[in-house]
């Protein structure tokens, strides 16, 4: 399965992303993830450094990852 990214710009600071996380993203967050797989929802705040990431929400397909993709208008 090929692996999409997918981000919209919500203002100035934050930026919304959809995809795959990586072990760095995962470390970067400092929350636990039980189950990496499938596509996430998560937040950069760049007043807070390149490396704040706050991760939102798991799509667990493909298929759910598209949908919010297309619900939030990223591309």
């Amino acid at each position: 399965m090929a692996e999409f990214y997918f981000s919209v710009s919500i203002d100035n600071n934050r930026t919304l992303h959809l995809a795959p996380l990586t072990d760095r993203l995962i470390a970067q967050s400092g929350q636990e993830v039980a189950d990496a797989g499938g596509y996430f929802l998560f937040e950069r705040r760049h007043s807070e450094g390149p490396q704040h990431v706050e991760i939102i929400a798991q799509a667990l397909s493909e298929e759910a990852a598209f949908r919010l993709r297309d619900i939030l208008a990223m591309t």
